[in-house]
């Protein structure tokens, strides 16, 4: 067979992060490359007890064709607690639930994008958003991070020189890959920059939740007056990914548009893994589970960053997140980064490179991520150790 694929797929291929993965595991090397919640933080007994309960439910409310825009009670709840626990969302918004954050993200750039169109994001960001926008053929303009969110500079000048620019998007709480929070005044400078040049803001917050020490900050889509944030969240970091339950809230005018596209994609989201997450947030509380996963996860950040001044100490840098699952490690420049990965792993220890995650990957980053939400304790310091012996070798 001769085939080609559509245009589209050229730029399509598996993320560094899945090709790592493959190496990793049981008998296999420490996956400090995923972006997985540790399994003793899901709830998994708690789950199962409520799968068995939903599917004790009349069949038209759990096996038949659903509502594309979600489970009535599961959205009510949704936008009930955003707007009490978060200052989130207004009579004019709608909610809607997606197959976790990533589809909302991918049916916003399906919505509002054409092939060409220009997509401002944080440089480097989340490699599931990247591939989205380029699925869709659309320019990628990436603004380089600092350690409190973007260069406030280079977003004004890349909106000045794209003013046609379909939205920024950005990941303020604890970003994928750097584990950095973006400041109040970044984020309502972000919010006044996209009013300025009249353009969307895409917010993604997936950790939000997983603050373990710190005061919470705003959100960009509690600024919103305007109706110019749409905001995308998800449990997968919080209950489990495995659900694949997000949501996307975003004004009323966009919601029938971005329905339809999803309903192209899958018709509706899985009515008993909804119905599950509903149980959590009304029956279990929510409150409790984020608790326990914030107890466990607070505890291997520290373990991380001892782990880390210990055996990599005095050779690499890194800022402390006060929350999310990673850390973002700086090498000296006189390492190549791949060459220190690629050793790391035949070691046994599995590692990202930060320029897989840029908008223009850069092999001259010094960056890698750590992950160490999934690891075990043991895991984590044994792993953290062999990148000590890694970076002795060079």
């Amino acid at each position: 067979m001769n085939q080609t694929f559509a245009k589209r797929a050229e730029s399509l291929a598996p993320a560094a992060v899945y090709e790592i993965l493959k190496h990793c595991g049981p008998g296999k090397a420490i996956a400090f490359a995923a972006g997985n919640p540790g399994a003793d933080a899901i709830p998994g007994e708690v789950i199962a007890g409520y799968m068995a309960e939903a599917l004790t439910m009349p069949i038209p409310q759990t096996l038949l064709y659903a509502p594309t825009e979600g489970y009535p009670p599961l959205r009510e709840k949704l936008v009930a607690d955003l707007k009490s626990k978060r200052n989130i969302g207004n009579d004019d918004d709608k909610i809607i639930i997606t197959q976790g954050a990533t589809q909302a993200i991918e049916i916003v750039t399906k919505v509002f994008c054409n092939e060409g169109d220009v997509i401002i994001s944080e440089n480097p960001s989340f490699t599931g958003s990247l591939s989205a926008f380029k699925s869709y053929g659309v320019q990628i303009e990436g603004v380089d991070m600092e350690h409190d969110g973007m260069c406030m500079e280079k977003l004004e000048e890349t909106l000045k020189k794209h003013p046609n620019a379909r939205f920024i998007y950005t990941i303020p709480n604890f970003q994928n890959p750097t584990g950095w929070t973006t400041s109040l005044e970044k984020r309502k400078k972000i919010y006044e920059l996209a009013k300025k040049y009249n353009t969307l803001i895409l917010e993604d917050d997936p950790y939000g939740d997983l603050r373990y020490f710190g005061e919470d900050i705003p959100t960009i889509k509690s600024m919103d007056t305007d109706g110019i944030v749409l905001y995308a969240g998800s449990f997968s970091k919080t209950i489990s990914p495995g659900l694949r339950v997000g949501y996307l809230l975003m004004h009323k005018n966009y919601m029938e548009k971005l329905a339809a596209a999803k309903q192209i994609s899958d018709v509706h989201s899985p009515s008993v893994n909804q119905i599950v997450v509903h149980k959590m947030m009304t029956e279990f509380t929510m409150e409790r589970q984020l608790a326990d996963v914030r107890a466990i996860y607070n505890r291997r950040l520290q373990l991380t960053c001892d782990c880390i001044d210990k055996y990599l100490g005095g050779r690499v840098s890194y800022v402390k997140p006060e929350g999310g699952l990673y850390v973002y490690v700086q090498l000296p420049a006189e390492i190549n980064v791949d060459d220190f990965c690629g050793q790391a792993l035949k070691d046994g220890v599995g590692i990202v490179q930060g320029h897989s995650f840029e908008v223009t990957p850069d092999p001259n980053s010094p960056y890698f991520r750590i992950n160490f939400s999934s690891p075990t304790d043991e895991n984590l310091e044994k792993g953290i150790r062999i990148l000590g012996d890694v970076l002795k070798k060079f």
